[in-house]
């Protein structure tokens, strides 16, 4: 999800959304990484959530869901100000967490 998340980022650049919604592969591209931080969310335990508390776990699977069922009707702008706005702090909030996280124990 990480990983998705900076490349939904990287996607969307400094470019606005007119110039990202007339460029079809990446449009599909963010749709994309919109689905698997989604689908990543939906299947989180519950101490990977708590973890990351603060993120909006609910609203992620429900973009998700939208994105995947109602692909008709997906708003180009509203991903790109959601990775401008919304993914940098889940960034942040999960490299957190990651640094925390209790090392295995072998």
């Amino acid at each position: 999800m990480l990983k998705t998340a900076k490349d939904a980022v990287l996607i969307v650049g400094s470019d606005d959304h007119g110039s990202i919604s007339s460029d079809m592969i990446r449009v599909r591209a963010l749709v994309n990484c919109f689905t698997e931080i989604g689908e990543a969310a939906a299947r989180l335990s519950s101490t990977a959530r708590a973890r990351v508390s603060a993120a909006p776990w609910r609203q992620i699977v429900g973009m998700r869901n939208i994105i995947v069922h109602v692909y008709w009707g997906i708003d180009a702008a509203e991903l790109v100000k959601t990775t401008r706005d919304d993914l940098p702090a889940l960034i942040s909030a999960m490299e957190a967490a990651l640094n925390e996280w209790p090392a295995e124990s072998e």
